[in-house]
Formats: C-alpha cells, structure tokens, sequence
C-alpha cells in the first residue's frame, strides 16, 4: 500500500524533551507514564485520498487552472463545510525560475467572506490574505471596505515563490519553503455566495498570468501549459487529501484502552483543535493524549494546523456516541454574525464572520454527514439557540424551526468505518472580532475551552426521543 505520511512515535523523546523545562513533579509524572507505553514503534499511516474532478465540475465555473469547486454538494472528503466553496489548483512553477510568480486578476465576489490560501505538503496551510486586507484596482472598491457592491470591484494579487519576509508586499501570497510545496498550493475560497446558483458571487473565475523574471506573460492555455496544469477532461485532474488507513484504524481499536476511549466514554467536553499529533494520539495512546494537552495547555506544543484547513477559521470538536443516548440536544448563544459582506464595513457591530456546526465521520473517510451554519440556526430574542442531533429515524417531530429548534443528521453511516453510533462533532469559528474574546481563537490551550467561550459552547445532553418529545413545542 503506498503510504502519504507517518506521524511516528519519536514524538515520545519531543516530548521528554520539553519535560525537562517544566516542575520535577511534572517530569516524574511525565516519564513514568512514557514507561508504562509500549508503543516505540507505533506509527499511524496517512493514505492519500484523491479527488477525482474529471468529468465532476459545475459546467461554467472551472477552467484549465481553477478546478471544482468543491461545496457541500459535490466532492465529500477533507470535511467540506456547508456554506464553504473552494476552488484548487494543481500545478508546478517552471524549473530553474526562482522569481517567477503568479498574478491573478479578480473581481471581488458578493459573498460573506473569500480568501486565497496556499499550502506546503501534506495539505499543510502557510499563507492566506483575506477580502479585508486586499487593496482593490485602482478605480475599484473593495464591497468589504465600503460598505456596497459596485460595479468596479476589480483587484490584483500575486503569489510569489518562497518563504513570506517579515516586510511582506501588499496583496501578495507566498507559497513557502521551496522544499516544502507540492502540487496543490493554493485554495480560492468563497463562503455563502449571495447570488443564488452562481457561486462565485457574480465575481467570474480570476484570470491568472505566469510572470516570468524577463516580463514575459502568460495567459489561459499557455499558463496551464507552462505550468503543467491538467485541464478539465486530464484524468490528473486529481486533489490528493490525507486519510487514515481503515486497516491502521481497525489495529488501533484492539488497543483495551483504545478502544474504551473511543467506543465506550462519554465525551462531555469540547477538544480545541490544537496539534493534529494531539487528535491523532488517541487512537495510540489516550494517556499520552491527555499527557499532551497538558504539555500544549503550558506552552510546550505549539498550535499547527493541517488539512487543507483555512486560517481564519478555528474549531473544536467532540465525538457523540448513541449508546448513551439516540438523541443529543446542544443549547447555547449565537455570536452577533453578518448577513453578508459587505455588512463588514462595521466590523464593530459583529463578533465572527460565521459560525457552523457539523457531523463528520472518521479520518478514515474525512466525509461530512450533515452541517448548518448561522444563519440557518432558530434563535429565540436573545440569540439562544436548541439544536437536537440525532439520526433521520429517531428526530423528534418537535425538533423543527416552528418549535424553535433545529435539527442536524447524525448520519446513517456514523464514522463511516464500521461504527454508525459515532458521530464527530465539528464547531467552526471564523475570523473573531478582536474584543469579542469568546471565540475558539481565544482558547489559550486545550482543556480551557469551556472557560473561555462560556455561555457560546453547548453542553451536549443525551436523551430519549420521547424525552425530548414531552418538552412539546
């Protein structure tokens, strides 16, 4: 089988190493425990996870160099989510041009946010610049700024090769460390387009130019050419995402304790996505894990991100389990969100950019069940919602917008490999207001989740269908 990645446990001698700036209790504690887990030569292996677009893109919204785009109803894998759309690449810059650069020429979209993201390998995020900070083409607005959209929305970005410097250009993105960039590098995304079917938020697809040191320019054909762009019938028309291999999933669910943490406990608390080594440590070791936050809680492990993830956005999560319950109700506060772009001419006035709430599967399958975002969420006067999880089966008949109460799908398949009573639950915080404070970016570390968003983090509570039923409407 090939193999994407392995994250192997010499993490255990990172770790060790960081003890030794912490208490002597705290490295008593740390290295007897290390010696109580045999797992030296565990390893858990990443697969690649291709999607395929050949033959699968929305007629009108892709050409040789944009590819997708990937939404909610199309391409299910790296954890899509509901109000998201995003457009791929996959391409090389020429061999031996170290100052050749991309420029890609825009309007901006009527939607609620848009971003261009690059990647280093591994779908590993490096560099973004957000609608906010782009400055518009001369004689153009830029709706995130002024407050409307117009009729000249133009702007101009570039995407430059290398490291980003400390006194960086404006409207440039840097695709990082030369030895790092695979052949995915940068994402286009849109978040709720505002122009129906359309969703590139009446902005077209932006025109991309290779640069090349001497001045030459090259558009359309001749740019994907040049840069080894596979075109919309090339079967190599192909995204490659991280999965877990099922195989290494299953061996790892043998583990006693494994299999306890994952199959048998009752989550309670939220986990803060801190370290994908953290996420991934329980299912080689639930001691180490919690062993791990405590060291991220404290400074020793710094957050990362992974994924093809977005860098405005943060989550926590919580894995939902129907053997304590076919249905689990979340109650909590709504943050102040816009209707649309253009309303984040008073960014005062709001706390995020957008909110959403999923049920995912496993690594296994990185697939989405079911999502709902902000907007889509009853709220009563004071911004309090109810939202009750369960599957299609046992939803309640009160658990519906005339009860105040909405309703997310559990997901027939579960996690998607082997069991359909687990669910995982995924909480999105986009791009905060500095003075809000409550928001998943402001949690300092794991296990200080609930401390700081309060009152905006639902406590899952288990119960019966008729349970929730008796409530009435």
């Amino acid at each position: 089988m090939m193999r994407y990645r392995s994250i192997v446990l010499g993490l255990t001698c990172a770790c060790m190493a960081m003890t030794a700036r912490a208490n002597d209790q705290f490295q008593h504690d740390f290295k007897s425990l290390l010696q109580e887990l045999p797992i030296a030569d565990q390893k858990v292996s990443m697969q690649p996870r291709p999607i395929v677009f050949e033959g699968k893109e929305t007629p009108g919204q892709h050409d040789c160099f944009w590819m997708g785009p990937v939404y909610a109803g199309a391409f299910n894998i790296a954890y899509p989510d509901g109000g998201a759309v995003y457009w791929a690449t996959t391409f090389s810059m020429p061999e031996n041009a170290p100052d050749a650069y991309l420029e890609i020429t825009g309007n901006f979209p009527q939607a609620r946010y848009m971003s261009l993201h690059s990647y280093t390998e591994g779908g590993a995020p490096y560099d973004r610049i957000m609608d906010v900070d782009i400055v518009p083409d001369a004689g153009s607005e830029n709706p995130y700024l002024s407050g409307q959209y117009g009729d000249a929305m133009g702007y101009t970005l570039r995407v430059m090769q290398g490291e980003a410097p400390p006194d960086r250009a404006p409207n440039t993105v840097y695709f990082g460390p030369a030895d790092k960039v695979d052949r995915s590098p940068i994402l286009l995304r849109h978040y709720i387009p505002e122009t129906g079917d359309d969703l590139t938020g009446g902005a077209g697809l932006p025109a991309v130019t290779l640069v090349m040191a001497d001045g030459t320019r090259l558009n359309g054909q001749a740019a994907c050419d040049a840069l080894g762009s596979p075109g919309p019938d090339d079967p190599q028309r192909v995204l490659i995402s991280p999965a877990l291999a099922q195989e290494d999933f299953d061996k790892m669910l043998e583990k006693p304790a494994v299999a306890q943490n994952y199959l048998h406990t009752k989550k309670e608390e939220w986990d803060v996505f801190w370290d994908p080594r953290i996420n991934l440590m329980a299912f080689m070791s639930p001691k180490l894990q919690e062993v791990m936050k405590t060291a991220a809680r404290v400074g020793f492990v710094p957050k990362t991100s992974g994924f093809y993830a977005n860098l405005d956005n943060e989550y926590v999560s919580i894995a939902l389990n129907e053997d304590f319950g076919k249905v689990v109700v979340l109650e909590a506060k709504m943050p102040r969100i816009p209707a649309k772009g253009a309303d984040m001419v008073r960014p005062e006035d709001y706390d995020l950019r957008y909110w959403s709430l999923c049920t995912n599967e496993s690594l296994v399958t990185t697939r989405f069940s079911d999502c709902i975002y902000d907007s889509e969420v009853t709220l009563d006067a004071d911004r309090h919602y109810k939202i009750v999880v369960s599957k299609a089966a046992n939803r309640p008949v009160n658990a519906r917008p005339e009860c105040g109460v909405s309703w997310l799908d559990w997901g027939e398949a579960g996690d998607g490999a082997g069991h359909p009573q687990i669910t995982a639950l995924l909480l999105r915080n986009m791009a905060p207001n500095p003075a809000f404070g409550a928001a998943v970016q402001d949690i300092p570390g794991p296990g200080m989740e609930r401390a700081t968003m309060g009152s905006y983090l639902p406590k899952p509570v288990y119960m019966t269908r008729a349970a929730f039923e008796g409530r009435g409407c």
